[in-house]
């Protein structure tokens, strides 16, 4: 059971109610589209080069929020608060808890986190390098961008299951950051999903 908690993370951690915007012009749009992307790309090369300072200042404070709410349920979560939790948060809080000792993780921040899950194998390299964005939308202070892999933007069939998950960013301070906790909802959507396919099945 020990050894399912850090495979479980590789494949899924790689992967871990909009209001009607205004009108934007095509050039707005287009400059928006394109820094999305920047923040994206620059997200990815400090995964791949372990860079958790520069990785963590590239996701929205949303994320901080979530993180900090994950490491209390990890170090002080009863077993029926983390029943209730998503499939996902109860995933990570038993890697978690598996990984790292409660004093290790209390001195934790996010920037370490992404470290430490370069270190141990939790985020592979060569699956971030293969990672990159589809269309992207643009609503307000807003973007959702459709996920893909490099190859399934020439092949969609390549796709692998990626085409159903979304990554979201926001505007904060006049800079696009990544907001990581909606990947994890988009994540666990998808599991539930496949949950009800196999119970319908």
């Amino acid at each position: 059971m020990k050894a399912a908690g850090p495979r479980l993370a590789r494949a899924v951690l790689p992967a871990l109610l909009c209001l009607p915007a205004a009108a934007q012009t095509p050039a707005a749009t287009s400059d928006a589209e394109a820094a999305v992307r920047a923040t994206f790309e620059a997200y990815r090369q400090a995964l791949m080069a372990g860079d958790g300072e520069v990785a963590a200042s590239l996701v929205d404070r949303a994320t901080g929020v979530y993180y900090r709410q994950l490491k209390r349920l990890v170090l002080e979560g009863s077993e029926e608060e983390v029943r209730q939790r998503s499939f996902v948060d109860r995933f990570l809080v038993v890697a978690f808890r598996h990984q790292f000792s409660g004093d290790e993780l209390a001195a934790m921040e996010l920037a370490d986190v992404i470290v430490r899950a370069m270190e141990i194998g939790w985020i592979n390299s060569t699956a971030i390098e293969q990672l990159s964005v589809g269309p992207i939308r643009i609503e307000g202070n807003e973007a959702i961008a459709a996920a893909r892999t490099r190859a399934s933007l020439e092949d969609p069939s390549l796709a692998g299951g990626m085409d159903e998950l979304e990554y979201r960013f926001v505007n904060e301070d006049g800079r696009w950051k990544f907001r990581f906790s909606a990947l994890v909802m988009s994540i666990d959507e998808v599991m539930r999903n496949l949950a009800a396919q196999l119970g319908a099945d």
